[in-house]
Formats: structure tokens, sequence, C-alpha cells
């Protein structure tokens, strides 16, 4: 960087620094010799493209004395160039020095002008302010001074040249030795960003210069600086306004900040933090955008290449704030936009509400592409891919207030939330002054903890309370200032309590004064009069807390909070009374809730329809509440009803590893009891630290039976979950589950034999010897074992019911042998065969394959076997981890022969690991 330049810098912040300090107010005059400096060692200094086709970049060495500037590419006619809003920054009646240096790789004729508006009649008029003759490889200077008319407003300046060669300019400077109001100077005089600085930040909005709106009005823009530490442009962020059809590609949509260049500029250079609004709507969002081929009127494009659209203008919309104004306070971004339908029918069925799809009416193009509201998910996961450290993500919808579409907004939030997706829901708030009934303040303050209990954010976005209803005056200033304080209060209350889950991060007003609102004339919704007067409702605002206890607006960081557990330690707990909360299904499965069987209460989630073992019941992780690195204690309590006596549950991780791979980690696991709840728990789990995406989720070992899940915890690492807690029956003769063998054990086990058990766990305990009854074998083992006669049960040999067996594979052809008469074939294992067949029955596993083995003679000769046909095993399913290959096993116990179409048969005891 060079000197030069840097110490300028430096001069000025120094001398705006030391002004700042005597500032009365920004009502009072000041000598600002520099009005506008735009060196772009940082920011763009609100700099953009006059056309869609141009592109804007800023590299070190490209500007003058090779510090950095912005070279200008992509001009297709000669009126294409820079420019720049600098409505906030001048005023008509004063005389400016202007002043920019330009350079070209060739000869060129270079254009300074100044657009400006008619204050009055809103005639446009431009002014050629300096034209200068540059030679190619040279710096050089384009200066004028000028004097707009008194009653001008909305300037704007351009650079451009006589052909539509690249060039680059740098030091943009504005100067003048009169007396003006210093606008872009932060003030002195405290607002309601001081006031409320210990509890949220306070907003409002802003629109650009092509809307003739605030950035025209002086007083708008002292009360925007007194008073706030957000801004959030009115329409200058939605998809209409940062769309750029040409050049776009599926993959790489074009986007452009031009509309927003000064709002962001102003914030950066003020310290004001910002809310991006919005990127996935329905509405102010070009049809082209949806069809084939970008054409208005075109077929509507699949899913698929929506995907790949909507993820690349996410990514390209945060890469160019980032990149164009490195230093904004980009704090927060409303993703989604007024996704869920006003209609009770769309909000009370199965899903997140859907809006009609269709385009126009309100209607929603996204749903016309993909049938539902399943871009919601898909935006967010973009949004949370791309967007800078520090940007909180929102979904924002209007009727927020109204039971049906809160509760369908409340589900999907929580969904999105729990999922590490969503940080928060923003409440636009558009309501009359009425304290009870629709929209009253009773109700709204309702939805708003509501949203809150999910354990995000909220952001109040868009608040406006109107004096209007049904389009007639019927409330007072005072019923607007006593909702408008009961909101604030609400926001303050919830965030003082420490026991409160999420946090009001912002309360955020949508318009500067009641001559700019969007709503109709007399709702005179807002803080400000038409003439920038403070109105009831605001003083009632300022009066809220002691100026003693002010704080100071300006250093508001915005600091995202990790989520809190409740009182018992816990982060999350789903009891499934009639919600599935955030539990999904896990591959091809279905999960609801059932009152069939509870641990606890009434309800519980049944997980059925699987078809394979790792099909099951999974819910998201919020990084934000479980930190990757960290220990933690996670329950759930399983059962099921069908299948075998015992079946094997798993409470496991699903996560994404540093190089994105797809990684499974046990948390705990146990052995279920058909008809009993079986606790799954760790209280000392480890995420591993380099977990994201990370999924929570139970599934079984092998089968795929239904089953239920109840009572599932997520708490601080260290806590202890009272569950249903670990079944004993892998402890043979420990019949009362107590976890040791005694005299008690043996009694119950007497009185079962004659009376019958109470409960199938004391019944597979009872039966030592594994054969399936419970008989005076079983309590001879016992006894023996109780008086150290035995250390282990021998495991009793099922016995096998042959004439079943013959019938079941009666029908079974084995495969032709691979060994042909008189063929030497010289193989190092002794027995080989065509890949086997098998079948279950009586919960034990039979395998058949042929019989290809060779026999040796009695002079060491081999010869093929007797039997060509083929030969059967079995072994409990339960053994299956011992067996090592698919041939015919070696096995100890009988053999025999079956009357069928299969020649022999062995029945196997291997036991388990």
């Amino acid at each position: 960087m060079k000197m030069r330049k840097l110490t300028a810098t430096l001069t000025a912040l120094l001398c705006s620094a030391s002004m700042i300090g005597i500032l009365p107010g920004m009502s009072t005059p000041v000598r600002a010799e520099q009005v506008v400096y735009n060196d772009f060692e940082v920011n763009y200094g609100g700099w953009y493209g006059n056309s869609d086709s141009v592109e804007l970049t800023a590299n070190q060495g490209t500007g003058y004395a090779q510090s950095r500037g912005m070279t200008v590419t992509g001009r297709t006619v000669w009126e294409d160039g820079a420019a720049s809003s600098k409505g906030f920054y001048l005023t008509g009646g004063v005389k400016y020095d202007y002043s920019a240096m330009v350079y070209s790789e060739s000869d060129e004729t270079f254009h300074l002008t100044l657009r400006c508006v008619d204050g009055t009649t809103g005639a446009e008029t431009v002014h050629t302010l300096a034209t200068v003759q540059a030679s190619a490889g040279k710096w050089t200077k384009l200066s004028a001074a000028y004097e707009a008319p008194a009653d001008s407003t909305d300037f704007t300046l351009t650079i451009t040249t006589d052909s539509t060669n690249d060039f680059s300019f740098d030091d943009i400077r504005v100067t003048t030795k009169e007396a003006v109001t210093k606008a872009y100077a932060a003030t002195a005089e405290l607002g309601l960003k001081d006031e409320f600085a210990d509890y949220f930040r306070v907003g409002n909005i802003l629109n650009g210069n092509k809307n003739y709106g605030t950035f025209t009005d002086a007083g708008i823009k002292n009360n925007i600086i007194k008073d706030c530490n957000s801004v959030e442009c009115e329409n200058e962020t939605k998809p209409d306004a940062t769309l750029v059809r040409d050049g776009s590609t599926n993959t790489n949509i074009r986007v452009s900040l031009a509309s927003c260049a000064d709002i962001m500029e102003f914030c950066a250079s003020n310290g004001i933090g910002m809310r991006g609004h919005t990127l996935v709507w329905h509405s102010q969002t070009p049809e082209w955008f949806f069809k084939d081929n970008f054409q208005n009127g075109g077929n509507w494009v699949s899913s698929d290449v929506m995907d790949q659209r909507m993820e690349s203008y996410i990514k390209n919309m945060f890469t160019a704030i980032t990149t164009q104004y490195p230093d904004l306070d980009l704090y927060a971004y409303d993703v989604c936009n007024e996704c869920v339908s006003d209609n009770y029918t769309r909000t009370g069925a199965p899903g997140w509400g859907p809006r009609e799809p269709g385009y126009g009416n309100g209607a929603s193009p996204w749903v016309k592409v993909y049938g539902d509201n399943s871009f919601v998910r898909k935006a967010f996961t973009y949004a949370r891919k791309y967007a800078p450290d520090g940007c909180d993500l929102y979904y924002n919808d209007y009727n927020e207030y109204w039971d049906h579409k809160r509760d369908c907004i409340y589900r999907m939030c929580k969904s999105l939330y729990e999922e590490g997706l969503l940080d928060g829901v923003g409440m636009q708030s558009h309501v009359p002054a009425n304290a009870t009934g629709f929209a009253g303040t009773d109700s709204y303050i309702e939805a708003m903890k509501l949203y809150l209990s999910i354990g995000c954010d909220v952001q109040i976005t868009e608040l406006d309370i109107s004096l209007l209803d049904n389009h007639q005056p019927k409330y007072s200033y005072t019923d607007q200032a006593n909702k408008y304080k009961a909101i604030f209060q609400a926001a303050k209350d919830w965030n003082t309590n420490p026991q409160s889950s999420g946090r009001v991060t912002a309360v955020c007003i949508w318009g500067p004064n009641d001559a700019h609102s969007w709503l109709e004339s007399g709702s005179n919704a807002l803080l400000y009069d038409a003439g920038n007067q403070p109105k009831e409702a605001y003083t009632t605002l300022t009066s809220m807390i002691p100026k003693s206890e002010w704080g100071d607006g300006t250093k508001y960081t915005g600091e995202v909070k990790p989520v809190e557990p409740n009182e018992y330690g816990w982060y999350f707990h789903s009891t499934f009374e009639g919600d599935t909360d955030s539990w999904t299904n896990r591959g091809p499965a279905s999960v609801m809730t059932s009152g069939r069987t509870a641990y606890k209460d009434a309800e519980a989630l049944l997980v059925q329809e699987r078809t394979g073992a790792w099909n099951g019941a999974s819910r998201p992780l919020n990084p934000r509440a479980f930190v990757p690195g960290n220990e933690y204690s996670f329950s759930v309590n399983v059962n099921y009803f069908d299948g075998a006596a015992t079946d094997t549950f798993y409470l496991k991780l699903q996560y994404k590893d540093a190089d994105g791979k797809t990684q499974y980690s046990t948390v705990a696991e146990g052995t279920g009891i058909k008809g009993e709840w079986v606790q799954l728990a760790n209280k000392n789990y480890k995420i591993p630290a380099d977990a994201t995406n990370m999924e929570l989720y139970v599934e079984t070992a092998e089968t795929t039976n239904n089953f239920y899940i109840d009572e599932a915890i997520g708490a601080v690492g260290g806590t202890t979950i009272l569950g249903a807690g670990e079944s004993h029956m892998g402890t043979k003769g420990d019949v009362n589950g107590d976890g040791r063998i005694d005299s008690i054990d043996l009694a119950l086990a007497k009185l079962g034999v004659k009376k019958g058990f109470a409960k199938a766990t004391e019944k597979l305990a009872a039966d030592v010897d594994q054969s399936g009854t419970v008989d005076e074998t079983d309590l001879s083992l016992m006894q023996k074992f109780i008086v150290r006669e035995i250390t282990e049960f021998p495991v009793a040999e099922r016995a096998v019911d042959f004439d079943a067996m013959a019938s079941l594979f009666a029908g079974v052809t084995p495969a032709g042998s691979y060994k042909k008469a008189n063929e030497a074939n010289s193989l190092y294992t002794q027995r080989f065969g065509a890949d086997p067949g098998f079948m279950v029955y009586k919960d034990r596993l039979y395998v058949y394959t042929t019989n290809d083995a060779f026999e040796y003679n009695a002079d060491g000769t081999m010869r093929e076997n007797k039997y060509d046909v083929g030969t059967i095993n079995c072994c409990s399913t339960a053994d299956m981890v011992n067996w090592t290959d698919h041939g015919a096993i070696p096995v100890a116990g009988r053999n025999g022969r079956t009357t069928g179409g299969v020649a022999s048969w062995a029945s196997c005891s291997w036991a388990p690991d």
C-alpha cells in the first residue's frame, strides 16, 4: 500500500474521531473537509457495474501507486461503466470538489458524471463533471467543482469512457469547504440502540436511491444512526434486485449488489450491523429463475436443476457480500421467507404447510417445482454451507401468531434447528394496536415464547403497529405505544431470565417514519411521524430503562450464545406425546406416535415398515448444544413385540469426518426382551472432534422387527438419566435381574416352573441351559452354580424334528458338482461346492451345499465321496458370528440322512463369542 494513501486515511480517521467526541448531535452543522473518500483498500465503497454485463473487481496492485484499486470489465457499450450512489453524503445547494484517478492500457477519453433528481418534480438530470484524455498506461486525474440545485437529491456518480475497453479507477474524493451536515459520521446522541444494548439489537430499514426513498431524507439518516445498530434493505437484497439472467447457467447464477451497494457501504462505514433479506421467496423472484433456458413462459425446471440454481445463487450472494464488504457486520440472513400457507387445510396436513403451487397471486413457484416445502431444508443446508462466520440463519414469516400457522412454523423450525441448520425465527409482526384477539398482544407474545421454546433465537424483523382495523381508524396512539412497550418488554424479560432457552436478538422496525411505510395511509404505524419527530410510542420506549442503565449500542457484537441445558442438564427430551419431536425415519421405514405402549405417560414412537436392520429412527444433533470433542450423556428406552424372544438394539451416531466421509459410532447397545423395555444409555459418550452433520439414531443388529422408543434424552456429560435399565437376561440364572445369582433366583425359578413366570425376562433367565424350556435340569444346574459345584452353565443341545426337516428340504436340489468323473483336481481344501442355500427353522439356521469332498483310500489315493448329493448344517442364529465360510462346516453332534433329495445333515452346537 502506498504510504501517502495510508497517511491520508489515518489522518481522516483521527480527525473524524476527534470531531465525534465534540459533536452535540446530527442536526448541528460541522465543517467537513472530506465528505466521500473511496480508496478500495477494504470495501467496494458502494461502487457497482451500471449494467448487468459489467463486472467490478478490486485487487492489490491494480490501483493508483500500486495500491488496491477497482477494475472494470465486461462492458458491451460505451455507456457501461462504474457507478455509486452518494445520496447519503451529498446535499443540494452545496459546492463540492470531485476527483478520481483513472487508468487504461489504451488511450481513452474518460467521463465523470453526476446524476441527481429534482426534489420537487422528480425529474432526473445528468451533469458531466469532468472529461479527460488519458494516455495508455498512465494514471490520470479527473476533477471538477460543481454545485447542484438546492432541492436536488439522490446523487449518483458514474465513470465511463468512449469505448468498451477495460479500465481501472481509484481514490474517489468529494470535498467541500462549506458547512454541511456530516451524515456519515457516528452521532454522540443516544437512542434505542443504546437503551437496549444489553438485551438485543434495535433496527430499521433503508431503501436505495432507485426507490427515491429514505436515502434522500437527512432526518431519516440521523435517526438511523442514533437509534439503530441493525439495518435491513426493504427490497434491495431480494431476488429480483440481485439475480442477473445474462450469463447465468444452472451451476453459476450471476448476482449483483448494485441495488444495495450504497446501503452496505453506509452500514460498513458506520459500524451498523445488517440483516440480509431474503434468499428464497415465492414473491419478488423473477419467473425466468424457475424456467428452462431462463425464459419466462417456458417449462418449469426439474427439482434437480432447481437444486443447482438455488445452491449457486445462495453461494454467490454470500461470496459477493463478503468479497465486496468484508468488514460489514452481516449478522443475520432470512434464508426462507413466507413459505408456510395461511390455509388451515395445508398447515394442518403432514409436512410443513407449503403455499399453493403455481405462479402469481401469492402462490409459490418453489412448490410448483418441488411439489412441497422440501426446498426449505435444502436452502438452509446450502446457506449453512456458504454463510460467513457470525451470520445467523433465519426463517421469516407473517401471520406468525395465527394458531394453525404458528404451530406449523414451530414444527418446521424446530426440526431445522435440531438439525443444526436454522438459528432463529423471524417474526414479521405487522399487527394492529389491539391488546387481545387476533394479532393481539397476548397471542403475539404467546407465539414469540413458543418459538423461543425451541431453543433457537427470535428476531422481531418487520414490526409496525397500525392504528387501523379493517382499513378504518380504531386505535389510539396510546394503544399503539402500549403494544410497542409490551413487545419490547416481553423480549427484555425473556432475555433477562437465565433459565430461558433461546434469545430475542433483535427488534427491528419496518419503516423509518410514517411517510415511508408500506402500509396504507392512516396506519401511522411507526415510531416517528412524517416529519421525523418522535411519537408517543418512541418516548414510551425510551422511558422503559433509566438512562443511567443504558449501554453502548455501537459496541453490540450480536454474539451467538451456545444452547444451554435445562435445570436437569438436558439439551433435548423427546416424550413422543403426540409429537415425533424431530425424530424421522432412517432409510426405508416410517415413524409415528403410538399409544399401544409407552415407557412413560401415554405414547411412544413406533418405528415400522423396516426393510433392513439399519433402518430405524433418527434425530439431528444441534452443534450449538452438542459440541464435537466434548462428552455428553444419551439415553433412550426401547421395546418390541414381534419376532424372537430377544433382539439386540444399538444407539449410534452418524456423522461426517474432516474428510467429508460418513462415519458411524456406537453410543450404547443392549439386548431387548420381547414385551419389556430396555434402556440404551451412555453418560460419558465423547463426540468425535471432527464431527459435522451429526445424527443420533436407533437400529437393530439383524432383524427388521417393528420397535418402539420413548423418553429419549441428550444431556450434559456425566448426567445420570433414569430409565428402564439394562436387561440382565445375558446373565443366565439372574431371575430377578439384580446382577447376581443366589437362592432368591432359585426360588423364583422353582415358582415359575410350578405356576408359570410373570415376565418373559424371568423365564429367559431361568432357562440356564438354553434348551427353550425351564425344567428340573435348569433348577439342578442353578443349585450347583450357587454352591460352586459348577462355574458356568452348560448349553443343552436342542432336539431337531427330523421329519419336519425332511419335509422342509424335500424339494431342494443341490447344484451339480464341479468335480467331473476321472478328472484330476488337486485342491488344498478337501471340500468345495456350489454357493449354499439356507433356511431358518425354529430359530435355527440351516445351510445346504453340494457335498463335493474327497475321501482317502487305505493306499493313500483319493476318490470322490460316496454320496455326491448335499450336506445340511444347522446352528442357532445367535451363533452365526462364528461361521467363517459358506461351505459344509465341520460340526460336532449327530449325523444322519434325510429321506428327501438332500443326502445328509449335521446338527451343530457352537458357542457364541
